[in-house]
């Protein structure tokens, strides 16, 4: 049988990284194996479940390229099917109502915390005279799955045998007083009912599949492969949470990652495809894929290495596809001045692309282009504009730049080093001068590469600008 797997996200909150890397190794493995990938959406929990986040779910699974087989199924769709099977239970002894209520349980549980001991259900309602249950007649009533005393244990695809003595697992709720399943429940039925072969998931659900394997038995239904998957971490090592920065899959959308370059990165969180490779595109990744690669250690998530990977990817796109790129990631004022002049925008394109590491790179790096600088960097006002013959230096290069007939890299440059060979001074003490003038920053793309794109007029208005700053400054100083 083909392999059929599922990703089941619960729209209590965005997707987040682990999900996201989750559905990835799921969707690579039905690729690879010419199976199906399955989309359901765990909403059970009517009261934090929201169409806001199932949007942004699904908005999240489509902006990485994560295409389901079938679904989305909804849980909330299926409560008819859970009472059904729940009802199959209890006919055969395997369950048992409980009256207990919120208030009941909370009491009892905090007098066997105070006497140090560790709380689980008390069995106060399995063996219920009728007397009793009349007397809860009206009151609402669970469904709890009656453990039976056994070891009960499962291969783990990535960590072999694993066991736990029933001891250890209390009387657990599968169908909820409102109706609603539990998690567990719910999870088995329809892993049951979609036929799903492998269980590809994080390994802090290793617990609810000791549950689950016992609710397959009562059933006498096989249970489908387990694979639990480590855990992603921050880069202290804890957790990955909000404090390590963006773990919302649209949060880094927004940040300007591209989604093959997030895919690409979070396949090899806890995945290796042998040798020192890590640029692969998606046809590679779903060929290379196998669950007997996949790593038995936590890993780190380094954001670094996801802007390095991610500006990788950015070098390698033509200019016309950055330019699309671009178009749609930006907001709408911004894209109108790409648009204004296409031949520009792609210039600039070329120049920039490689200093890139996130779309949101482009303006940060180079709004220079599109409008005059404001104001000068600090550092660069006292580096390098602090010199008294500056200001004469960039008023004889204004001339001199004012009075080319070609004005291109070649003349800007041979223009320069003249004047520097003139003033008897390295070419540097005017480049970094004339840098600051017509950009406001110290660092960037080649002088006369930005010289050749922003054109002749641009330059003659900054360098004239600079020099209007610098007497005001002198004069100053007076």
């Amino acid at each position: 049988m083909k392999p059929r797997v599922r990703i089941a996200p619960s729209p209590t909150g965005f997707l987040h990284v682990g999900t996201a890397r989750t559905a990835l190794y799921n969707w690579l493995f039905a690729r690879g194996e010419g199976g199906k990938f399955i989309l359901r959406i765990e909403d059970t929990d009517v009261n934090r479940s929201t169409s806001t986040m199932t949007d942004a779910i699904l908005e999240s699974l489509k902006w990485l390229g994560l295409e389901w087989d079938e679904g989305p199924y909804f849980q909330s769709d299926r409560f008819s099917i859970y009472k059904k099977y729940a009802n199959l239970l209890l006919k055969n002894g395997a369950c048992y109502f409980c009256y207990c209520t919120h208030e009941e349980l909370e009491d009892r549980k905090k007098k066997v915390v105070a006497q140090k001991g560790a709380w689980k259900y008390d069995r106060r309602c399995l063996d219920l005279s009728d007397t009793q249950k009349a007397e809860f007649k009206k009151r609402p009533k669970a469904i709890r799955f009656c453990v039976p005393e056994m070891e009960v244990n499962f291969e783990d695809g990535l960590h072999g045998v694993l066991k736990r003595s029933s001891n250890d697992i209390e009387d657990f709720v599968i169908l909820k007083s409102d109706g609603s399943p539990s998690y567990n429940f719910a999870c088995v039925v329809d892993d049951h009912e979609f036929n799903i072969t492998h269980v590809i998931r994080g390994e802090d659900h290793i617990s609810n599949t000791f549950k689950q394997i016992l609710l397959y038995k009562a059933f006498g239904w096989s249970p489908p492969k387990f694979i639990h998957l480590p855990l992603i971490l921050g880069h202290d090592r804890s957790k990955l949470s909000k404090r390590h920065g963006a773990v919302s899959v649209l949060d880094y959308r927004k940040d300007g990652i591209l989604p093959e370059a997030f895919v690409n990165f979070l396949a090899l969180l806890g995945w290796s495809p042998g040798g020192d490779r890590e640029i692969l595109s998606i046809s590679e990744l779903i060929s290379l894929f196998s669950l007997d690669n996949l790593s038995k250690t936590n890993s780190v998530f380094d954001f670094k290495k996801l802007e390095w990977m991610n500006g990788e990817y950015i070098n390698r796109l033509s200019n016309e596809d950055l330019f699309d790129r671009l178009l749609s990631f930006l907001p709408t004022t911004d894209s109108q001045q790409l648009v204004a002049n296409k031949e520009y925008g792609l210039k600039v394109i070329g120049i920039l692309k490689d200093r890139m590491r996130k779309l949101t790179d482009f303006f940060a790096l180079g709004d220079y282009f599109f409008k005059p600088p404001v104001e000068y960097d600090k550092d660069g006002i006292e580096n390098y504009f602090n010199h008294k013959e500056t200001q004469a230096r960039l008023s004889l290069l204004k001339d001199r730049l004012s009075k080319l007939e070609e004005f291109n890299i070649e003349s800007v440059e041979r223009t320069v080093r003249e004047l520097a060979l003139e003033f008897g001074i390295k070419a540097a003490l005017l480049i970094h001068p004339i840098r600051l003038a017509l950009t406001g920053k110290t660092v960037g793309p080649s002088l006369f590469h930005i010289t050749d794109i922003l054109g002749k007029d641009a330059v003659i208005q900054r360098l004239d600008r600079a020099i209007t700053f610098l007497r005001s400054a002198t004069s100053k100083c007076r």
